[in-house]
């Protein structure tokens, strides 16, 4: 009954961690139209917070006090670019999650059974691992990218990267090759009945 109770809460806050991030990825786009539409108006404004700002997502960060004035309306673009691939990449990882403790259960379209070991599972989870890696690589292009375009020499940006998101991609993607195999001895199962 335990079991039940965990999962339950598991799956509840995926979805609510993946609405969270939809909606962190709309509000991104809007900031990135609003730049585009109003440049001007968005350079008044944000060159009087400028002055003592980090922007900062994960292990992607700008310090915006070392940006020339001149391009920090290039240094907001830059980083809320990274914000929003991040914020669609974790929208798409706790889509999956919750996904995945449905079709466990039995309750989606695509559930062979009320099983863990089901094919459909294992696509999810490699996804996820995959998805999970990317991150840390993104933002380290990111950061090149970001270091091209703010032209200036003393404009710091900085990427570190996340062992613990690399590590837990790896023992994802390990993770699917025994779930891979459990889906195999489930189908060989279901054919001897």
């Amino acid at each position: 009954m335990e079991m039940k109770g965990l999962t339950k809460a598991v799956t509840i806050i995926a979805k609510i961690l993946e609405v969270t991030s939809w909606v962190g990825s709309a509000l991104v786009t809007a900031s990135l139209i609003a730049i585009a539409v109003g440049h001007n108006e968005f350079l008044k404004f944000f060159s009087s917070v400028q002055s003592e700002t980090e922007l900062s997502i994960g292990g992607f960060s700008i310090d915006m006090n070392s940006v020339d004035p001149t391009q920090v309306g290039r240094a907001y673009v830059a980083f809320f670019v990274m914000a929003l691939i991040t914020c669609l990449l974790m929208a798409t990882v706790f889509r999956y999650m919750y996904l995945i403790f449905k079709t466990a259960q039995g309750k989606t379209k695509f559930s062979k059974g009320s099983t863990p070991f089901q094919p459909e599972i294992v696509r999810m989870i490699r996804r996820i691992g995959i998805l999970t890696l990317s991150v840390p690589v993104l933002q380290l292009i990111m950061s090149i990218i970001a270091r091209l375009i703010l032209t200036g020499q003393e404009s710091e940006i900085a990427v570190s990267l996340d062992l613990y998101s690399v590590f837990f991609g790896l023992v994802v993607l390990c993770l699917s090759q025994f779930f891979a195999y459990g889906a195999e001895l489930q189908e060989d199962a279901d054919g001897l009945l």
